[in-house]
């Protein structure tokens, strides 16, 4: 039995802890079936006594919208920081992140701490004709080993995408490309994966300036060569916002361009060093910001080995294959 109790720190958080594990012990005594939580409203103004043996206590804590961090104190209390067998707590940037497959890894991991649990698995599938074109930066910013952090992570997309589930007769290719000042397709579009592996392999940092417009543009013509019909078209770029003499109405003028065309941008940023504002104008589709949209299409990573921990690569191949 797992209950699970949201409340805002707004309230006070240890009546609403004892209402949740009071419930759930009626629930293990005497369940019914009208109220098979057994649910009571309890009026303890102390902090729950919980049995070691019992349960453990798992906080979350959810920045707000302004991005002020949750009551460490109230979390730390909650979670019993200071028993023998403390509990554990999690703190999210925003709502969008309990969504997220890394955040799900790290909660089962730690709920079955003491248990052999099954790995969790994010299996994904399309449903109709898919390219994708994945185009990783290769600017001087970014290093020689960070660059190769990134092909490593693009191998464990593209093999992702190449051995989904597909319905009836659907086909899956993918592209992989860099861009610095200079844009090169290391590889066109090709359901081969070990043909698209080692090319990802062979592909040389280029150490030179930004062009995200170019890059942008580059990767739709790889589209334009890849044939008509009702094929769905993603793109995946690495971007910090960042690009020598591109202005924000540049930016969202391509950003447009490439939704007229039926190409569904998807963003990956590493680190703390990054336009802001041009990152919301490459979520944007070039229109008015929309929130949901935009925490949909946009990853952010501390930095790039982040990018191979945990479960990172299926919650972008997870997001990216969604129709």
């Amino acid at each position: 039995n797992l209950p699970v109790c949201f409340t805002p720190v707004t309230v006070q958080l240890f009546p609403v802890l004892s209402i949740c594990l009071e419930g759930w012990r009626q629930a293990s005594v005497r369940p019914t079936t009208h109220n098979p939580l057994g649910m009571h409203t309890l009026t303890h103004t102390h902090t729950p006594t919980l049995p070691p043996s019992l349960c453990q206590v798992g906080g979350l804590g959810v920045k707000d919208y302004s991005g002020r961090q949750p009551n460490h104190e109230q979390l730390s209390a909650v979670v019993c920081t200071s028993d023998p067998k403390p509990g554990f707590s999690f703190v999210l940037e925003n709502f969008a992140e309990l969504l997220d497959d890394s955040f799900l890894q790290n909660l089962t991991t730690r709920i079955c701490e003491d248990k052999k649990c099954p790995n969790y698995k994010c299996p994904i599938s399309f449903s109709g004709d898919t390219d994708i074109v994945l185009m990783m930066d290769s600017s001087a910013s970014v290093g020689q080993r960070n660059f190769d952090s990134s092909k490593t992570f693009v191998k464990r997309l593209a093999e992702r995408f190449l051995s989904a589930e597909r319905s009836g007769r659907a086909a899956v290719r993918v592209a992989v490309g860099q861009y610095s000042r200079e844009r090169r397709m290391e590889a066109e579009l090709t359901s081969n994966l070990t043909l698209l592996t080692r090319k990802i392999d062979a592909a040389i940092f280029q150490n030179d300036g930004t062009d995200v417009t170019k890059a942008m543009a580059f990767a739709m013509e790889q589209f334009k060569t890849s044939g008509g019909g009702n094929r769905k078209r993603k793109l995946v770029l690495f971007s910090d916002g960042r690009s020598q003499g591109v202005t924000e109405a540049m930016l969202e003028k391509r950003v447009r361009l490439v939704s007229e065309a039926g190409v569904e941008l998807y963003v990956i940023t590493v680190g703390n060093q990054v336009s802001e504002a041009n990152l919301r104008s490459l979520v944007s589709r070039g229109r008015s910001y929309d929130v949901t949209y935009a925490q949909r299409h946009l990853f952010r990573v501390p930095d790039y080995p982040s990018l191979l921990r945990g479960v990172f690569y299926q919650t972008v191949s997870r997001r990216v294959s969604q129709a």
